[in-house]
């Protein structure tokens, strides 16, 4: 990204004027009021985008379309507004598409709606009431970036891409170079342009969106737009659009419709495209095994699966979430910064993602959304604190600041600490439970096996899974390895920064005060309310230690560190009374970690073959390499995820499900690149140590 302009996101200043919303800063309605909505508003829709687009022909011709390299349709919309384009398109959608196919509804804002307002909107509207309640009930927080949400069971996906429409479009490409922006990806079908008017607001009629709208096109793609102004129909036309002018709808006299008909003519590389696959995306079936049955593995298996994928995990047990996965108590846990880097974005964007995802689940009684509280534990995470509180200041609905009466009101326990910050719609979850009930519900095959070694068959295109006796377990044209740190233990991914760290977490079981917690807290440690009788807290981080029996000095050290966190929360626990310490209960497992904390999640490159093709960067870090890079034929990985494993999982395996399929997927290039498998041989090489 050039130009950061994340920062401009901020909601609409909604007015009403007789009964129609009215935004005041572009100085406009949000759609007509000549009539009533139900007769004006969605008949314009319907007529404009839906018509012109020709969405219930091209839909109906799906059900012929068997042998389809996809089975998604994607419109990319500029200007989300009220949503209704977006419900107008999921109606028709359900109604008409084949059940086995799927759409991805792109859709830009730089001025979302507060919750509050569209859903007094929506309470207007006499129509799309359940997809209009879906979409509010998944109504993301409004925070700059990529926000995933699904409808109709993942039949509709929404990527709502808060920010200025040229660079959020941008973001998700391929590549900022055009004749490479939707390489190998499928490309946007039909294009709802429409923002508010080019007189209103210029900045969303630009000749640089347009060649960017170009850019995720191809030949089948068509466009549609209210306006007819003489820009906008020849910036679409410079950038390779036919534009016909067509009759407007009610009053307006025209509008404009047309269909892509550009090529992009290839151009030097200006930066290395080593994320990109030379291999082509063909896969001949949709046959997946997954090595793992972790949170990684078992969310990448729920995103596969609803994208029409035979998924089977295969575990060295014979239930799900047995190693890193298995503790009782897991926390959903916020970890943001005052900073804008890859970290805190990545973090952020997860975070508020597993929120709505795991709604579901807390819906059915499976473990708690109590929220999570931050305490500091010195001068500068008190800063820290601080400085995100006034960071996120207009987004109470993701994090409250907290003085000392509403930390003790909110915790139920008597602490000191002075500030504190709250995330109301985060919470704890039993990782067991939650994978098992993803396989059940998603119908998910796990095999039982101790998979040593893993061998392609270029004959079959098949990847062949053996144990240690090497008999075959298993085969399938697509492996996802998601091991955490024994994916190292592959030949085709021992090449991986990953480090084993063992934790500890000790089970709290005493009848003291610390029972009247209503809340996770985390600071320096963490402890989660009682459940079952039981509280967790921890965990210690030991290197080097290969052991997973239970130690007192781990359990004496994870009361310590709550005791840092808070005077108080030792108090309530009596932790003074070291002779009942050595009796609690706990589990010891390990932790899959890499040396930027960021999880590992992407397509595997071929180390060898990798590493000679980019071997100049060992010279000139800056230089710009003409060549895709070397991959593992149909080999992903999933793993890296740390501590914060339910955090991350969501979003990494919809990452991964998107990079499978080979759609666009629901983050920003550059927060997927900093992700990528392969950014450890090319930092390597940058500093010489390969």
């Amino acid at each position: 990204m050039t130009k950061d302009l994340r920062s401009e996101v901020k909601t609409a200043a909604i007015e009403w004027r007789d009964n129609i919303p009215f935004c005041s800063e572009f100085d406009d309605f949000y759609y007509r009021s000549e009539q009533p909505f139900t007769e004006y508003g969605v008949k314009e829709t319907e007529y404009l985008f839906l018509q012109q687009n020709q969405l219930r022909e091209r839909w109906e011709n799906l059900f012929a379309q068997q042998d389809s390299s996809y089975s998604v349709f994607v419109i990319g919309e500029t200007g989300f507004g009220t949503g209704l384009n977006f419900l107008s398109a999921c109606d028709l959608w359900l109604k008409t598409a084949p059940k086995h196919w799927r759409l991805q509804f792109i859709s830009t804002e730089i001025r979302p709606i507060s919750l509050s307002d569209i859903q007094e909107i929506h309470q207007g509207w006499s129509v799309f009431s359940e997809l209009s309640k879906q979409l509010l009930d998944q109504y993301p927080i409004l925070t700059p970036g990529v926000h995933l949400v699904e409808l109709a069971e993942g039949r509709i996906q929404l990527l709502l891409l808060l920010g200025e429409a040229n660079q959020m479009l941008k973001s998700i490409a391929q590549s900022p170079q055009s004749f490479l922006a939707s390489y190998q990806k499928k490309s946007v079908d039909a294009w709802f342009l429409d923002g508010f008017s080019p007189t209103k607001n210029p900045d969303m009629w630009t000749d640089e969106l347009f060649e960017t709208v170009a850019s995720l096109s191809c030949e089948e793609t068509t466009f549609a737009t209210f306006t007819c102004a003489s820009a906008v129909r020849k910036g679409l036309v410079n950038a390779g659009f036919e534009a016909i002018k067509i009759k407007g709808f009610g009053n307006k006299r025209e509008s404009l419709k047309g269909n892509f008909t550009g090529q992009f003519k290839a151009e030097n590389l200006t930066s290395t495209h080593w994320h990109i696959n030379q291999l082509p995306n063909q896969k001949s079936n949709k046959d997946v095994i997954i090595i793992g049955a972790g949170i990684a593995g078992c969310l990448t298996a729920a995103a596969l699966n609803k994208k029409g994928y035979k998924v089977r995990i295969v575990d060295r047990h014979n239930s799900a979430a047995n190693e890193g996965s298995g503790n009782l108590q897991a926390v959903v846990y916020p970890k943001l910064s005052r900073q804008n880097d890859a970290l805190p974005r990545v973090n952020l964007t997860a975070m508020t993602l597993a929120s709505r995802y795991y709604q579901q689940f807390w819906d059915q009684g499976l473990g708690s959304q109590c929220g999570v509280m931050l305490l500091p534990d010195s001068d500068k995470s008190t800063l820290n604190l601080q400085q995100i509180a006034e960071r996120y200041t207009d987004h109470k609905e993701l994090v409250t600041p907290l003085d000392n009466q509403q930390i003790c009101d909110i915790s139920g326990l008597t602490l000191e600490a002075q500030l504190g910050l709250f995330f109301p719609r985060l919470g704890w979850l039993p990782p067991q439970q939650l994978c098992q009930k993803i396989l059940e519900e998603e119908n998910i095959t796990l095999l039982s096996a101790d998979i040593d070694q893993i061998e392609r068959c270029s004959k079959n295109n098949q990847w062949i899974l053996k144990d240690q006796q090497a008999n075959i377990v298993a085969s399938a044209e697509i492996l996802v390895i998601a091991t955490a740190y024994e994916c190292a233990n592959f030949s085709q991914t021992n090449f991986l920064s990953v480090n084993q760290l063992r934790g500890q977490v000790t089970y709290i079981t005493t009848d003291s005060a610390i029972n009247d917690l209503k809340t996770v807290i985390c600071g320096k440690g963490y402890i989660a309310p009682t459940s079952n009788g039981v509280q967790s807290c921890g965990a210690s981080y030991n290197k080097g230690l290969l052991s997973k029996a239970l130690r007192v000095e781990d359990h004496l050290a994870n009361i310590d560190t709550l005791s840092k966190t808070d005077p108080g929360i030792a108090k309530a626990i009596k932790s003074e009374k070291t002779d009942d310490l050595k009796h609690l209960d706990g589990r010891a497992n390990f932790r899959c970690t890499t040396n930027d904390y960021l999880p590992i999640v992407g397509a595997v490159p071929n180390a060898e073959q990798f590493i000679q093709q980019y071997q100049a960067l060992r010279q000139d870090a800056t230089s710009t390499i003409d060549s895709f890079g070397s991959y593992q034929p149909d080999l992903y990985m999933h793993c890296g995820l740390g501590s914060r494993g339910l955090s991350y999982g969501p979003l990494t395996a919809e990452i991964l499900a998107a990079e499978i399929s080979g759609e666009i997927p629901p983050i920003e290039r550059d927060l997927s690149l900093a992700m990528h498998p392969a950014r450890f041989l090319i930092r390597d090489l940058k500093r010489r140590k390969i």
